[in-house]
């Protein structure tokens, strides 16, 4: 077995990100210039701003890889996985905040408010954001996310708790307002995850069968012109892609989880083709499969 202690057999992370129960947490790590995976793949239901304060990183969200300098964040939203390896070999250290929706979504009565968050849950890739030294706005998003890191291990949350949260919606306001609004934000968000929710549990519990566009439009009662319309609407991304997208984050869970040989692991989840397999999984998570699985099980051991 060469899971991870800190993600279960899904790849969510175990950890509960929370400060004497309010929905946040604050983290700081250190890093070994001789470890090479520097954050092991994993997932969460929080938003997560990640501050590399020492060093270089390869930071991998899904299939996109970002290469963060020190003094410089990113953005990660819910749900999405994500990892970092150690590229240059130094000593990094970094800063991580999560939060919970929750914080944006319940704050208000009005629903109005949920465009602040709810695009990051339905089509998160699109929200993603790098966060650069000396580059226009950036600058005070980078400010305000060292004053909340000032809060790390502080115990006396009734003291600057309100701070944190004033801090919070800044930055959120200058993200919103010089990122997320340039994006197409809609408001029927959750209308179109309804009307495909179908399709997509169909995905994810039939992802190692044969799949074709009838069949996936079938299971929402539309025509294959309408589904994969909304389905690039929803997700930013064709049916087929998020099938392969799927079937690759499944094989993982497999090559953590267990000692399948690769070529069973690619049977399992619809990769009939070993050498495609390889190929695809080399494009989404920057790696081989065995590599991957070697690295993770020397940071579980």
């Amino acid at each position: 077995m060469t899971k991870t202690a800190f993600a279960n057999s899904e790849l969510k992370e175990k950890l509960i990100h929370t400060i004497a129960d309010r929905p946040y947490s604050i983290y700081l790590i250190d890093i070994p210039a001789d470890l090479k995976l520097a954050l092991y793949q994993h997932w969460h239901d929080e938003i997560e701003i990640f501050f590399l304060e020492k060093g270089e990183l390869d930071f991998f969200i899904e299939e996109k890889c970002f290469h963060i300098k020190e003094g410089e964040a990113i953005l990660i939203p819910p749900n999405l996985l994500h990892m970092a390896l150690n590229a240059c070999n130094k000593d990094c250290r970094f800063y991580a905040f999560l939060f919970s929706p929750v914080l944006f979504s319940e704050s208000y009565a009005n629903s109005y408010y949920n465009r602040f968050v709810q695009p990051l849950k339905h089509n998160g890739r699109l929200y993603i954001h790098q966060f650069l030294r000396d580059t226009g706005w950036h600058n005070k998003a980078l400010d305000l996310l060292n004053q909340i890191f000032s809060f790390y291990n502080r115990q006396d949350i009734n003291a600057w708790e309100l701070d944190l949260h004033g801090l919070l919606y800044q930055l959120w306001n200058l993200y919103y307002n010089n990122y997320m609004v340039f994006i197409d934000l809609s408001s029927t968000y959750q209308k179109l995850y309804d009307k495909l929710k179908s399709s997509i549990d169909y995905i994810h519990k039939h992802f190692s069968d044969d799949l074709n566009l009838d069949l996936l439009a079938r299971q929402s009662g539309l025509c294959k012109g309408t589904f994969c319309r909304y389905f690039k609407k929803l997700t930013g991304e064709s049916p087929f892609t998020y099938v392969i997208r799927y079937r690759i984050r499944k094989s993982c869970e497999i090559l953590l989880n267990t000692n399948t040989k690769i070529t069973e692991v690619a049977n399992q989840c619809g990769f009939y083709n070993i050498s495609y397999y390889n190929r695809t999984f080399l494009q989404y998570i920057k790696c081989s499969p065995s590599k991957y699985r070697k690295q993770h099980a020397f940071l579980s051991n």
